[in-house]
């Protein structure tokens, strides 16, 4: 049944992704606008969320907004660790989706435990097209295990928001030292910190290593991402 259910859920990603593919061709002369929310964009040109998981993926964007700024996390009537894991699951369950019960059968930490849970359900890809709802599972942001390497697979996570056609997008998670935010990625350009447009130095790939862990030539979000996982894809 397991297989069944896997096999299911590859078929769905697989339409899912084309679907996807193909808006963006259809649209490749419009200017460039966001595939999820238009909120943090003046010049947006609207929402382009398509297919059977929009209604999902919207309500991922919408409960990812309430969550901004907040120093505790209670929604819905349950309480959330305020840390990484506690961020995703805690805008999953604004949208109706339960991260938590199911990771009770895994060990390790929260990251690592969400990722086993994704990967038994078929829905990580480690090379993939973003879209709003996805997990993004980062390696060495930090340095876990205290021994001065750069050895530590799965120390963070956040959420899609926002995705522009151009590789731009924006993501929700827990920053150590500003808390509840959004910060920025390319995943086409990962190793670009920022460029110019309209005569403005703006950020492209927010820095995601933590200050003070060893030396290392990769240190932006685009850099040490490991997987994204469609978790959204478990409503269905």
């Amino acid at each position: 049944m397991a297989d069944v259910n896997i096999a299911a859920r590859g078929s769905t990603l697989l339409f899912l992704v084309v679907g996807a593919y193909a808006a963006l061709i259809l649209s490749s002369c419009a200017s460039l606008s966001p595939i999820g929310s238009s909120r943090t964009s003046p010049s947006a040109m609207g929402n382009m969320l398509t297919g059977p998981a929009a209604e999902t993926q919207q309500a991922l964007i919408d409960s990812a907004y309430t969550l901004l700024g907040k120093k505790r996390l209670a929604v819905k009537g349950k309480n959330f660790r305020l840390d990484c894991t506690g961020v995703v699951q805690a805008v999953y369950w604004g949208a109706g989706i339960d991260l938590v019960a199911p990771l009770s059968r895994y060990t390790g930490n929260g990251v690592s435990r969400l990722y086993a849970y994704l990967n038994d359900q078929g829905l990580l890809e480690e090379a993939s097209t973003p879209s709003p709802g996805d997990l993004i599972f980062w390696d060495d942001t930090y340095d876990r295990n205290g021994n001065g390497k750069v050895d530590d697979p799965l120390t963070h996570i956040g959420m899609v928001v926002n995705v522009w056609e151009n590789g731009d997008l924006e993501y929700i998670h827990h920053n150590y030292r500003k808390g509840i935010v959004l910060e920025k990625m390319n995943h086409k350009t990962p190793s670009l910190y920022t460029r110019e447009e309209n005569g403005k130095s703006i950020i492209v790939n927010s820095p995601m290593r933590m200050r003070g862990s060893p030396a290392y030539d990769k240190t932006l979000s685009g850099e040490l991402v490991h997987a994204w996982g469609h978790a959204y894809l478990l409503a269905y």
